[in-house]
């Protein structure tokens, strides 16, 4: 608990810093190794004796669609590493065709997840920093998140009795999910009420729904990544993060988050 806990004293602020003060360069460089790292992580966890090479296809995607959304070019990035990926990992499975060992489909398209479909959901944020005051909307999504899980973790822990999903996740409850929900709400609010001293205009019934959803979000996000931990029987995705396991296991919700956070904006504006 006391790792856990330096870790979020020391993690936190950087993230705060990293935010206010990265140019979009180095911003996407940092989502980038993110996503990379999550890729590994994804592949270790479902393919453990996945080839280097093809764990290195994924990661090097998963690095380049970030940094090249920050450096202004992800539209032409996005194409050609689904193009890539696509022919290359096919490739692979022709070449197999020389020995007596195929290259199973399934780890094309593992592949193909782990370096577009993963990289594509955490570029939400790059593109959030590109905004105008982008620094404002690339908080949202993490206040979501990281409000949802305090509030559903303490909730829990205090008056937890009923199993959300006792065969996926044990430890949760329906106590501890209605308490993500209520933290969620009100700490976009509180957060609302900064924006508006720092200038900007802020629509509250609409924030207090991107609290909702983005809970919503953060939850399903944490249940499906569980799924596959539980499918695999692995307990964390890796050690990477001391107290918190590995970059999925901590940033599972923001896949989820960051993208609808990003939708809602374009719909329905809350801050302006």
């Amino acid at each position: 608990m006391k790792t856990r806990v330096l870790v979020g004293v020391i993690g936190v602020p950087a993230i705060i810093l990293i935010i206010l003060f990265a140019p979009g360069w180095l911003f996407g460089a940092v989502v980038g190794a993110v996503a990379a790292i999550a890729a590994w992580e994804l592949l270790h966890c479902v393919q453990p004796d996945m080839p280097k090479r093809m764990v290195a296809y994924a990661a090097v995607g998963a690095f380049l669609l970030p940094l090249c959304t920050g450096l202004g070019c992800y539209e032409l990035v996005e194409r050609f590493v689904l193009w890539a990926l696509v022919v290359i990992m096919f490739c692979e499975v022709m070449l197999t065709f020389r020995g007596e060992e195929r290259l199973d489909f399934s780890n094309v398209t593992l592949v193909v997840f782990a370096g577009f479909v993963l990289p594509m959901l955490f570029t939400s944020l790059v593109r959030l920093d590109l905004r105008e005051s982008g620094w404002a909307y690339v908080f949202l999504p993490f206040v979501a998140a990281f409000s949802s899980d305090s509030g559903a973790y303490f909730a829990g822990m205090a008056l937890g009795k009923h199993k959300l999903a006792p065969h996926l996740s044990p430890k949760k409850t329906i106590e501890g999910s209605i308490g993500g929900f209520l933290a969620a709400i009100v700490l976009m609010l509180v957060y609302g009420l900064i924006l508006k001293v720092c200038g900007l205009t802020v629509n509250f019934l609409i924030l207090a729904i991107y609290g909702f959803f983005g809970s919503l979000a953060g939850q399903l996000g944490d249940l499906a990544f569980s799924a596959i931990k539980r499918q695999h029987d692995v307990k964390d995705y890796s050690h990477i993060i001391p107290g918190h396991g590995g970059i999925l296991d901590r940033f599972d919700s923001m896949l989820f988050i960051a993208p609808m956070i990003e939708l809602l904006l374009m719909w329905v504006p809350a801050v302006m």
